[in-house]
């Protein structure tokens, strides 16, 4: 096996690691019959300290190790589009978050508005209700409920209505369902006290991105890193060809969310790499696990230590994925807090 080649199929030794059976994978998409990773068959009891001595010997074997969770069968861990991760170098982490940003604030814009008003016209979901207009002008409540109930046990009739009332309540300016704050008036903001918002970017407001977070050089101690690799679940653990983690999703052909994502079409396995090396060369931040689902963790080595660093931080997560932490969080606040200090980053994306 000479530098960056996958192994055969069947059981592996590398340096003083000795892995159990895998096989190689052959993305779906990709070209045939090369293989883009190699996977052990069944998940490995005890992987962090597998993953980090693999880690160390990159430089003999060319090959990146990632934990993968445990997959659906066919699915091959989402390994089925490869694309250039030279491509990674053409964008901007910067810009790419900027732009990511003004479209989360827009969503938070038009939340913070709730409903107002009367209820909004609705002559897409009257026209295929077939509802005649009161007295009023209005269809009748008594005749709205009769003609829903004609169309609930009828799934595509229901799917129609839900998908034209939608309509009609964007056409007539409203925030889509699910969008307004809960009916008790409680928000995500009455748990963010304790750690700030990043100056000027509070929502929901016209605020611009604040920019890349500046890097830290607060190392984690040795005991702070071997415990978090100690307590990972057990997990799969793959190898890809690749020059430096970053570049692992694309080689792999990591495909588990709708493309594209970016504005201007870039695969999502090229935008997350771009983010991955801008972390990566400021807070030592590296791919370690893949899954369950579109989500992944990252190990970093030189997390935020303050509560204005994280906070900075924060902003970068909320504005790359859609949940963060492996909590559901959503606001740079509780976020910040998840994050402060943590060797391990989470996101996850819908």
């Amino acid at each position: 096996m000479t530098l960056g080649d996958l192994p055969a199929d069947g059981d592996l030794r590398l340096g003083p690691v000795q892995l159990p059976a895998g096989r190689r994978i052959v993305p779906w998409e990709g070209p045939p019959g090369q293989p883009a990773a190699w996977v052990t068959r069944e998940p490995v009891p005890r992987p962090g300290p597998v993953w980090s001595a693999l880690s160390a010997l990159h430089a003999e074997t060319g090959l990146i190790p990632v934990l993968l969770a445990d997959d659906e069968p066919g699915y091959d861990f989402g390994f089925m589009l490869p694309c250039d991760p030279a491509g990674i170098d053409q964008v901007d982490p910067a810009s790419l978050l900027a732009s990511r940003w003004e479209d989360w604030m827009a969503v938070e814009r038009e939340a913070a508005r709730g409903p107002q008003g009367p209820p909004w016209p609705t002559p897409l979901t009257t026209r295929f209700l077939g509802l005649e207009p009161g007295p009023d002008g209005a269809p009748g409540l008594a005749g709205i409920v009769k003609a829903i109930m004609n169309v609930a046990t009828d799934p595509a009739a229901s799917a129609e209505l839900s998908r034209l009332s939608a309509l009609d309540r964007q056409n007539a300016g409203w925030p889509l369902a699910g969008d307004a704050p809960p009916a008790d008036g409680t928000t995500d903001a009455d748990d963010d006290a304790e750690v700030e918002w990043p100056p000027g970017c509070e929502p929901p407001g016209d605020h611009p991105f604040p920019g890349l977070a500046p890097s830290s050089d607060s190392r984690l101690s040795d005991a702070e890193r071997d415990r978090a690799l100690a307590g990972l679940p057990p997990a799969h653990v793959g190898l890809v060809p690749a020059a430096r983690p970053a570049d692992v999703l694309a080689v792999a052909g990591w495909t588990a969310f709708d493309d594209p994502s970016y504005p201007d079409g870039i695969r999502n396995a090229v935008w997350i790499g771009a983010m991955l090396r801008s972390w990566a060369d400021r807070f030592g931040a590296r791919l370690l696990r893949i899954g369950p689902g579109a989500e992944i963790t990252l190990l970093v080595e030189r997390p935020p230590r303050t509560a204005d660093a994280a906070a900075r931080v924060a902003a970068e997560h909320c504005a790359f994925c859609d949940e963060c932490a492996g909590l559901g969080l959503r606001t740079v606040p509780t976020v910040a807090r998840a994050i402060l200090g943590a060797p391990t980053w989470t996101f996850w994306w819908d």
